[in-house]
């Protein structure tokens, strides 16, 4: 092992190995040259940590490799296996796969107002100072100082083709990732997170065609009576599949948000880089208990309908050339919205509108093709992989595994060459779906201008916003299908709860529920590094 590298990691499944003059850690497996890689085999196909050899790894994996004087550390396309490091009092690299707060750490001011105003840190940092986190796709070797790589980028050329071969061309991908799904899961028990969505019906209908009805339990949750609830079962019985569902309250989620469980969980979860994922939590403790699950796998839809397009707006697509401001201003309000500083947060002398400039900067020709790239690049970057993958922790928590197959690197191949215009609304996903079973799914017409709010509203579309914003605001603790604002036990204390003042700003208009967690989280971390 290296000399000057600790290596501390939490989850078992993170296995020894030994190539090439090297020893380490791997967790998790890919595919490569049509081999199928674990710990076990990871000896006889390795050829280097190259960013050459590296891309050509499809799954779901993190690595660390040590030698005498380096450590290499590797991420997958969509960094589901977080990995941590830093250097000790004694100059050593620490490496870890997880964060815990102490109180010989410090906090990370500008990290805090990212995680407080999108829910995620961007870049390298963490919450704290002196701890970094790997990136999606990136390559990290520890010697006397940290030298980053990425080996993978989704800005790239648009391929010319018909909707129609696209199509086809999806629908073979999706069968194949689910081929090889059956034969990596075979003779576990399946757990499908059924929602009323296009995601999760996608592979609850592959799953069925690929035999393993038998396997699987879905499951839903919130008010009773609440629509997605009432999807999700619908689809489930037309498919034959187990159903479970269940009812969240304000009640449950006042007790629980207030509980040690809760607690434990945020610690665990959040590492420095992330809230901690709320939605699944109550449920997934239920289904494991109710059901005894030892080691099932949870299939959650992660995210092919962003992969699809389905976060692109409207005037990224129109055929023009961009402005680097303008690439700016379409990510900031889009990630950047957890909480509305009452002054404005500065595009140009903010530290996030510094950071958002600096990562656009690294482009040039801003056509809408390249734009709508750079926008889908920097989300898959950040919040899909800080804060939407980073759900899947919930399930390792109650000590369950995991697979994201719609995360597939295939998908994320495909999805990066697709003009524009197929992508906008995901019009090209829900064709083909449509496509691929009719009646599960309506075949979708090509989107246009008339989708765009922006468009739609002009110049009133900022009052409009707000107006609609304050509105929903005092509405949403008693209409909210998750019931979830009962985290806080009246509407009095949840009508304090909506501004605070943070260093002479007043923070206000909380977008959604993730806004009381961050500013929550945050405190329970200064807490305990005090």
């Amino acid at each position: 092992m290296a000399k000057n590298c600790i290596t501390n990691l939490r989850h078992k499944d993170f296995y020894p190995i030994n190539c090439m003059g090297y020893e380490g850690f791997f967790r998790g497996y890919f595919y490569y040259e049509n081999q199928y890689v674990t710990h076990k085999n990871f000896a006889d196909i390795f050829k280097g940590a190259s960013s050459e050899e590296v891309t050509k790894w499809n799954g779901e994996f993190a690595l660390i490799l040590q030698k005498e004087d380096e450590t290499t550390l590797v991420t997958d396309k969509k960094r589901s296996i977080p990995l941590f490091y830093s250097k000790s009092e004694t100059n050593n690299w620490i490496v870890q796969d997880y964060i815990e707060p102490k109180p010989s750490m410090s906090i990370r001011e500008e990290a805090e107002e990212e995680l407080l105003l999108a829910g995620f840190v961007t870049g390298e940092k963490t919450l704290y100072k002196n701890w970094y986190q790997l990136e999606v796709a990136t390559i990290v070797r520890l010697k006397d100082h940290a030298l980053k790589q990425s080996y993978y980028s989704y800005v790239v050329e648009k391929e010319q083709d018909s909707i129609d071969n696209f199509a086809e061309e999806l629908a073979h991908i999706l069968h194949k990732i689910f081929d090889d799904l059956v034969e990596r899961i075979a003779g576990r028990k399946i757990i499908l997170p059924l929602s009323g969505g296009y995601d999760s019906r996608i592979m609850a209908l592959l799953l069925k065609d690929k035999g393993l009805s038998d396997s699987i339990i879905t499951f839903t949750y919130g008010r009773p009576g609440n629509g997605e609830a009432t999807v999700s079962k619908e689809i489930a019985d037309r498919l034959g599949l187990k159903w479970k569902y269940f009812a969240y309250d304000k009640a449950m989620w006042g007790d629980l948000y207030k509980s040690k469980l809760w607690q434990d969980y945020v610690v665990y979860a959040c590492n420095g880089t992330s809230v901690a994922h709320l939605q699944d939590f109550p449920s997934t403790k239920l289904l494991v208990e109710e059901e005894g699950l030892e080691k099932a796998v949870f299939l959650p839809g992660h995210s092919l309908d962003f992969l699809g397009g389905s976060h692109l707006p409207y005037e990224a697509i129109v055929d023009k050339e961009f402005a680097s401001s303008e690439v700016v201003d379409f990510i900031i309000p889009k990630h950047f919205r957890l909480w509305q500083i009452e002054n404005g947060l500065s595009h140009t002398t903010s530290d996030i509108g510094k950071t958002v400039t600096k990562d656009v900067s690294t482009y040039t020709a801003l056509n809408n093709e390249r734009v709508t790239s750079i926008i889908d690049e920097w989300n898959w970057k950040e919040r899909q992989a800080k804060f939407i993958i980073n759900s899947i922790r919930v399930y390792e928590y109650f000590e369950q595994d995991w697979s994201m197959p719609l995360w597939d690197d295939r998908l994320i191949y495909f999805f990066s060459k697709i003009p524009a215009d197929l992508k906008y609304k995901k019009y090209l996903y829900d064709y083909t779906l449509h496509k691929m079973y009719p009646d599960f799914y309506p075949l979708p017409h090509k989107p246009g201008p008339e989708n765009s709010l922006k468009n739609k509203y002009g110049l009133l579309y900022p009052i409009l916003r707000k107006v609609y914003r304050k509105r929903k605001l005092y509405k949403q603790y008693f209409e909210e299908p998750m019931e979830w604002y009962g985290i806080y036990p009246t509407y009095q204390q949840y009508k304090q709860s909506l501004s605070f003042k943070r260093n002479g700003n007043k923070y206000k208009q909380p977008y959604n529920i993730n806004a009381f967690i961050a500013k929550d989280m945050i405190q329970m971390m200064k807490e305990l590094t005090k």
